[in-house]
C-alpha cells in the first residue's frame, strides 16, 4: 500500500494500490473534510437559528451515495462521542417517495427505512410522498399544466407526470419537486443545511444535462455549496418577503467518485449493500428507443463509462464548474432577488 506502506495493497484508489482500510479512511476523509467547512459556517447553530445545536437534514434517495453518507455521518457522531464530547449535529433524514409515479414498483414494503432506523437509531426519520409538493405554495403552479383537482393526491400526480410530454421532463421536473420537499421540510424543521449525497459523478451529469437544456447559468446554484432563500419567490400569493428563510446547500461527498462510494458500501462491516434500495442502475439493458430516454439517463450512461478509464476528467468537470460564482449575492453568498419558483434562480428586471 503506497499509503500505509504496511498491509498489501489489493485496491486501487485514483490509480495508486492501496490496501482495504487506506481506502475506507481515503473515503471517510473526503466527506470529514466538508463536513468540517459546513461546521466553520454554522459555529452557533447557524445564521437564522436560535437554537445552539447544530441541525441538518438529509436527503436520501436510496442509492449507494447518499446511503454511504448517512453511514459516514453516524461514524463521525460516534468518534465525537467516543472522545466524550457532545453530539457535533442533529440529524433528520428525509425520503422522498416516488413510487406511486410507477404501477410495476412493488409496494410490500410498509417501511422502507426500517433497515437504516435499525442500523442508526440516533437519528430521526421522515418518508415523504411526491404528492406532498402538492401542498407546497413556494411552487410556481401556473408555470405547469393543470392538475386534475377530483384525483387523490397520489393518483393526481401520478396523472400530472403522465400528461408531461417527454422522458427529459418528467426526470427534470421530479428532480425539482424534490428539492422543493427536501427545503420546505428542512425549513419547517428549523435544521441549517441540507445535505445531499451528490457524487462527483453525479455532479458531472447535473453539469452537462442542465447545459444540454440551455440551463447552465443555473449552474452556481444547482451545484455548488451556499446559502439559499426558501421559498425562493416571494411577493405572490402568502408568501412574503419576511417569510422566506436562509439555509445552506452542502454536498459533503463532492470530491469522491460514484464507483469508489460503490466499493465503500462493500468495505465497511456490515456492508451497505443490503441498506440500498433496489435500484436498477440506469445502464442496465439495451436501449429500445432514445426518445425513452431523458437527458439524466443519458448523462449516467455517459458518466459511467468516463469515469472507469478517465475518472480525472469527471473530476475537472465538477471542480471547473465549482468555480462559477452566483450573480446577485450579497456578502453572505445568499440570492436577495426574487428567484425562480420552480427551479430558484434569481430572475433579472425583465422577470427572465
Amino acid at each position: 500500500c503506497v499509503k500505509c506502506k504496511v498491509q498489501e495493497a489489493t485496491l486501487e484508489s485514483r490509480s495508486q494500490p492501496v490496501c482495504r482500510p487506506c481506502f475506507v479512511k481515503f473515503i471517510a476523509n473526503k466527506c470529514i473534510k466538508q463536513i468540517g467547512i459546513l461546521g466553520k459556517e454554522l459555529p452557533t447553530g447557524g445564521p437564522t437559528s436560535t437554537n445552539t445545536t447544530r441541525r441538518y437534514v438529509l436527503g436520501l434517495s436510496r442509492g449507494v451515495s447518499s446511503t454511504a453518507l448517512l453511514h459516514l455521518l453516524n461514524k463521525n457522531v460516534e468518534f465525537q462521542l467516543a472522545k466524550a464530547r457532545t453530539a457535533p449535529f442533529e440529524l433528520a433524514v428525509i425520503y422522498v417517495d416516488s413510487s406511486s409515479l410507477s404501477s410495476s414498483l412493488p409496494s410490500s414494503e410498509e417501511d422502507p427505512l426500517l433497515p437504516l432506523r435499525t442500523r442508526y437509531p440516533r437519528f430521526t426519520y421522515h418518508t415523504l410522498p411526491l404528492s406532498a409538493a402538492l401542498s407546497l405554495p413556494a411552487i410556481d403552479w401556473s408555470a405547469l399544466p393543470r392538475l386534475d383537482p377530483s384525483l387523490p393526491p397520489d393518483q393526481r400526480i401520478q396523472s400530472f407526470f403522465t400528461s408531461l410530454p417527454t422522458a427529459a421532463s418528467r426526470a427534470d421536473i421530479l428532480r425539482l419537486f424534490t428539492r422543493h420537499i427536501l427545503l420546505s421540510t428542512a425549513v419547517s424543521l428549523d435544521a441549517q443545511a441540507l445535505l445531499l449525497g451528490h457524487s462527483t459523478t453525479a455532479l458531472a451529469e447535473l453539469t452537462l444535462s442542465e447545459t444540454a437544456k440551455g440551463r447552465g447559468f443555473s449552474l452556481p446554484w444547482v451545484i455548488n455549496d451556499g446559502g439559499v432563500r426558501y421559498p425562493f419567490s416571494y411577493g405572490e400569493g402568502e408568501i412574503g418577503e419576511g417569510e422566506r428563510k436562509r439555509i445552506l446547500v452542502y454536498h459533503p461527498l463532492r470530491d469522491a467518485l460514484r464507483k469508489e462510494l460503490v466499493t465503500y458500501a462493500t468495505l465497511v462491516e456490515p456492508p451497505l449493500t443490503g441498506l440500498v434500495g433496489d435500484q436498477r442502475a440506469a445502464t442496465d439493458g439495451a436501449v429500445v428507443s432514445h426518445k425513452d430516454l431523458s437527458i439524466e439517463e443519458v448523462m449516467f450512461r455517459y458518466f459511467a463509462e468516463v469515469e472507469e478509464s478517465y475518472p480525472s476528467v469527471v473530476a475537472n468537470v465538477a471542480r471547473t464548474t465549482g468555480k462559477l460564482v452566483r450573480l446577485f449575492n450579497n456578502e453572505e453568498g445568499e440570492v436577495e432577488q426574487k428567484g425562480c419558483g420552480m427551479c430558484g434562480v434569481p430572475l433579472d428586471g425583465e422577470g427572465d
